[in-house]
């Protein structure tokens, strides 16, 4: 299948990617507990767009092919756990990426470090064995990309036995995942050097890594400011996260959302940055609930988080990020320990 980088344009992808979207059946939807929690209803309905024989990976679609979707079906994962809720779901789904750890995150000379990392996220959440994740020592080959190929020092390698821009995300990532595994010893100190180095004076990030750090910013964003404020705190460099968390409060919509536009996926990483800060976030978790489909939804619906406020193809990708930020669950704090078994539904009166 084609190498699809972890990238933050998310309304472009929504452009051109159809994202097969199941229909539960009544079974499914009749016999699950309902639920009043917004984040267990979006993590209930991610649940009951699994795919496949074993109901475990969720699927992307180009043209008339079919693929695995690893990536959203880690951050799937990831927004179950976080809401405590559909942990069957959530273990099918991790063994399902053990299975297809190299399929997800093999490259060449090295592992893709976005992938790797949003991988260590998971196992560390589910309290797998990250040193023997489907058979690879995931600590070990993301502490082998760094540096490698002709990355700075502290860099990444980022495209493995490809050219193009780097992602400030897949940078970010490595960090945060090191400074949270278990037995990992944290990042080192270059590569959270080389991720503060990034950050543009105003305290914002750009999607793209810039070779020189002297460049002037262009067109920084909340995407990868998110994920870089999670990072850097995780990593213990507070100074810098909070001039990233400055600069996601100025960019704050009157409304509560983030993005330009507004949408779910920025503000869900907005709103998880602004938790790691302890800071409050009732606005942008008031803007994603409005966002949410409701009772007025159909049946089917209900619990999703859709994109802009139209459901369609995108409202999974934007439904596996926000149900975490409607948990108040940055990154680094998710936990599938307690979490119950069963996928809920929103609780309606028909």
């Amino acid at each position: 299948m084609p190498r699809i980088p972890i990238r933050t344009a998310v309304a472009a992808v929504a452009a051109v990617v159809t994202v097969a979207v199941a229909v539960p059946t009544l079974s499914a939807t009749a016999s699950a507990p309902t639920t009043t929690d917004r984040a267990a209803a979006a993590a209930g309905w991610l649940a009951r767009q699994l795919r496949g024989v074993n109901h475990d990976h969720f699927t992307i679609t180009f043209g008339s092919q079919t693929f695995p979707n690893y990536g959203e079906t880690a951050d799937g994962v990831l927004s179950m756990d976080a809401a405590g809720v559909a942990h069957d779901a959530a273990n099918r789904a991790t063994t399902y990426l053990a299975k297809h750890v190299n399929d997800y995150a093999k490259g060449s000379p090295t592992y893709y470090p976005g992938a790797t990392a949003k991988l260590i996220l998971v196992v560390a959440a589910q309290h797998r064995a990250v040193h023997n994740f489907g058979g690879v020592d995931l600590i070990k080959v993301l502490r082998d990309s760094e540096g490698a190929g002709g990355a700075a020092p502290g860099e990444f390698q980022q495209n493995p036995g490809f050219s193009g821009d780097s992602f400030i995300v897949s940078q970010a990532l490595p960090v945060l995942a090191l400074a949270i595994a278990p037995n990992a010893s944290g990042p080192s100190d270059a590569s959270v050097a080389f991720l503060a180095s990034q950050q543009c004076p105003d305290g914002g990030f750009m999607s793209t890594v810039r070779p020189d750090p002297a460049t002037a910013c262009t067109s920084e964003e909340v995407d990868s400011t998110g994920y870089a404020v999670q990072a850097l705190f995780a990593a213990g460099a507070k100074t810098d996260a909070l001039q990233g968390i400055a600069w996601l409060r100025r960019g704050q919509h009157s409304d509560g959302g983030f993005g330009s536009p507004a949408n779910a996926n920025s503000t869900a990483l907005a709103t998880q940055a602004l938790i790691a800060a302890h800071y409050g976030v009732n606005g942008a978790v008031a803007w994603l609930v409005r966002h949410q489909v409701g009772c007025a939804g159909s049946v089917s619906r209900r619990g999703a988080v859709t994109f802009r406020g139209t459901f369609d193809g995108s409202a999974l990708l934007a439904t596996s990020q926000a149900a975490a930020a409607l948990a108040r669950k940055p990154l680094a704090w998710i936990d599938g320990t307690g979490a119950r078994a069963a996928a809920p539904v929103l609780a309606c009166g028909s």
